[in-house]
């Protein structure tokens, strides 16, 4: 996907936008291209080049209540294969609630909307192509000037049309509250109850038995820390019942610590309990892709992890950010493979244990020249040690990326 291609589907949408709102609407967009090259090191080892690119495009109008939205993420992992992808969010969001009598903000906003997504990708996982529907609503109140309450509920349908059994319904409700406090710290809590309906298929998770009958699309060759077939079955008995649901309950903990004018640190820690049902099958994914919350199931697992931030933004307004992460993960129904894509012989689970560390900087180009449209010039570094018992997922990676930045 080229930076021209992207450029143009974000102008598209922004002119259809301008059409349906009024002039006075305040209109926002942003572009991004990047080229990588990865090295992978374990048992072999492999360099190559991928590529990533987005565009988010914004239109607000109606006093700034409404909120028409579109994203494009595409790109490609290097992982050997096909493994290109362009994912569609298109959608729009209503507040309601205003200005009391006396002109003062209201304390309490009611947000509601929906959107669109669509997913297709390159052949070596195209059989997870998927066509999304979500709703949602939230309802946020400002509990003082330094506190803030938020409470909502979200619901997604997913079809896959050439896997069907992995088909889903899921629902999500959620609460968070944010504190600011006089040191400059601000705390965030935040708790996610979840439950998805494989309409496709299910299977009774933690009960022994034959292996379920799934599609097997084999790759050309195996490549380092993701090859295998296109899905992996999960090792459990077949027990489709109606309305059975899997289940999942989420934790996050963030505190945040200016210190200086700009400069701040986080450190947050998530931790995840999944339960229930699972899916027949489980979606092959590529080197260093984790946790996007659909193929990588977040209800196949129990995970929790750790991760640190420091950023610093200096007065022209080039930005420095420094990131380390720990994750800890557990898959349910998964059992652990071998280079040839078979159980291993004392029949584990799936457990991961992953440490990425990465740098990032961002460099203003031209500010004074470019008016209301801003450039920046993005490089970044990352290291992944990914180690797991299922041995198409344990590799080293080492990834430097060069990217440029469009914001209007």
């Amino acid at each position: 996907m080229t930076f021209s291609s992207l450029a143009r589907r974000g102008a598209a949408l922004l002119a259809f936008s301008s059409l349906a709102t009024p002039s006075a609407a305040q209109t926002s967009f942003t572009a991004s291209v990047g080229r990588a090259l990865s090295s992978f090191a374990e048992s072999a080892t492999e360099s190559r080049q991928n590529t990533a690119g987005s565009v988010q495009a914004e239109q607000r109008a109606a006093g700034g209540r409404l909120r028409l939205f579109y994203s494009l993420d595409a790109g490609s992992y290097a992982t050997e294969g096909d493994w290109s992808y362009a994912l569609h969010n298109a959608g729009a969001t209503w507040r309601f609630g205003g200005a009391r009598p006396e002109g003062k903000a209201s304390p309490t906003s009611v947000f509601a909307g929906g959107s669109f997504s669509w997913r297709s990708n390159g052949s070596s996982w195209s059989a997870a192509d998927y066509r999304g529907v979500g709703l949602f609503a939230n309802l946020q109140r400002q509990m003082s000037p330094s506190s803030t309450f938020r409470v909502g509920y979200r619901f997604d349908a997913r079809d896959f049309p050439d896997s069907s059994q992995l088909d889903q319904h899921e629902h999500d409700v959620f609460a968070s509250f944010l504190a600011s406090f006089p040191t400059r710290t601000t705390l965030i809590v935040e708790a996610h109850a979840g439950a998805k309906d494989y309409r496709g298929g299910l299977v009774a998770a933690g009960v022994p038995g034959a292996i379920v009958a799934a599609p097997v699309t084999p790759h050309g060759g195996r490549g380092q820390g993701g090859m295998g077939p296109a899905f992996r079955p999960t090792t459990t008995k077949i027990e489709r019942t109606p309305g059975a649901l899997s289940g999942q309950v989420t934790v996050l903990g963030r505190i945040a610590q200016s210190l200086a004018d700009r400069t701040g640190v986080t450190l947050q820690y998530t931790r995840r309990a999944s339960f229930g049902d699972l899916p027949s099958v489980l979606v092959t994914t590529p080197a260093v892709f984790f946790e996007d919350g659909i193929y990588d199931d977040p209800f196949a697992s129990r995970v929790h992890v750790v991760r640190a931030t420091a950023k610093h933004v200096r007065p022209g307004g080039l930005e420095v950010e420094l990131v380390g992460l720990w994750m800890g993960k557990d898959y349910r129904g998964a059992r652990a493979l071998d280079l040839d894509g078979l159980e291993l012989l004392r029949g584990e689970l799936r457990e991961d244990r992953v440490w990425r560390s990465g740098a990032g900087v961002s460099i203003p180009l031209l500010p004074k020249k470019t008016g209301p449209v801003g450039l920046a010039l993005d490089a970044d570094y990352w290291f992944t040690r990914h180690r797991s018992n299922d041995l198409f997922y344990n590799y080293r990676s080492h990834r430097l990326g060069l990217g440029l930045t469009v914001t209007y």
